[in-house]
C-alpha cells in the first residue's frame, strides 16, 4: 500500500500542530468536504450535526441509538454510515456517531471504530507530521 505524508495543522489557540485532514464524505448523491482530526484516543468517529444533515441525515429517522463518553457524555448520538475518501486513497464506508453538536462545538473524529481498522497512521509530532498507510480495502 502507498503511505502518504502530511502536516499537522496549527489550530488556534494552541501553539502546536494537530493531526487534522481534509475528507470528503458522502451519502447518496450528497457530498461535502469537511477537515476532521485523527484521535487515536477516540473510540468512535464523530459526526457533527450540521453535517449529518447536508449529507442528507434525518435525525428524526434514526434507529441505533449510540452511548458516547468524554466531552460528548451526554449527547445524543445515532450510528450513520457514508463514504469516505482521503486524499489518493480508496473510498472506504465510514461508521459515525452522529452527535447533536454542532461543528463549531465539536470537531469531526477520527476514531478506533472504524477508521484505525482501515489505515495504519504513524503521529511524529516533534516533526510535525503524520503518515497514513490504508491497510484495509472493502
Amino acid at each position: 500500500m502507498t503511505e502518504r505524508q502530511f502536516q499537522y495543522t496549527t489550530v488556534h489557540p494552541f501553539s502546536v500542530g494537530m493531526p487534522i485532514i481534509n475528507i470528503r464524505l458522502s451519502h447518496h448523491e450528497r457530498e461535502i468536504s469537511v477537515p476532521a482530526l485523527i484521535d487515536s484516543g477516540s473510540a468512535l468517529n464523530i459526526l457533527p450535526y450540521d453535517y449529518g444533515l447536508k449529507l442528507g441525515f434525518n435525525w428524526d429517522e434514526q434507529q441505533f441509538r449510540l452511548p458516547v463518553g468524554g466531552v460528548l457524555q451526554g449527547a445524543e448520538a445515532y450510528a450513520v454510515l457514508a463514504k469516505c475518501v482521503i486524499d489518493s486513497f480508496f473510498p472506504i464506508d465510514l461508521a459515525f456517531a452522529w452527535v447533536n453538536r454542532p461543528s463549531k462545538e465539536i470537531c469531526a473524529l477520527l476514531g478506533q471504530i472504524n477508521f484505525f481498522q482501515h489505515f495504519r497512521v504513524t503521529f511524529e509530532a516533534y516533526n510535525s507530521i503524520f503518515r497514513i498507510e490504508q491497510i484495509r480495502l472493502q
